[in-house]
């Protein structure tokens, strides 16, 4: 069984290191529960829920974005997976 759910991006933090180049972002989310939404099935009984995810690759840096919308999909994996 697997779960899509459906995130808002909150905030984008980045830090940077001694010469000021950006170093990471840490990536904050947050569930979408309107109920007309995708999420309506199961924000009904799990009204809230946020991810946040440290990016340390450069070329990621500036993709996302505070204001759009993703999917995170969650997926059973084994632990080797």
């Amino acid at each position: 069984m697997s779960l899509r759910l459906k995130m808002s991006v909150t905030s984008v933090h980045r830090s940077a290191d001694s010469n000021g180049d950006i170093s990471s972002e840490t990536i904050n989310l947050q569930a979408v529960t309107a109920t007309n939404t995708e999420n309506a099935k199961w924000s009904k009984w799990t009204p809230s829920g946020t991810l946040s995810f440290t990016v340390n690759n450069p070329d990621a840096f500036g993709k996302v974005l505070p204001g759009q919308f993703y999917y995170v999909d969650l997926v059973p994996s084994t632990k080797e997976g």
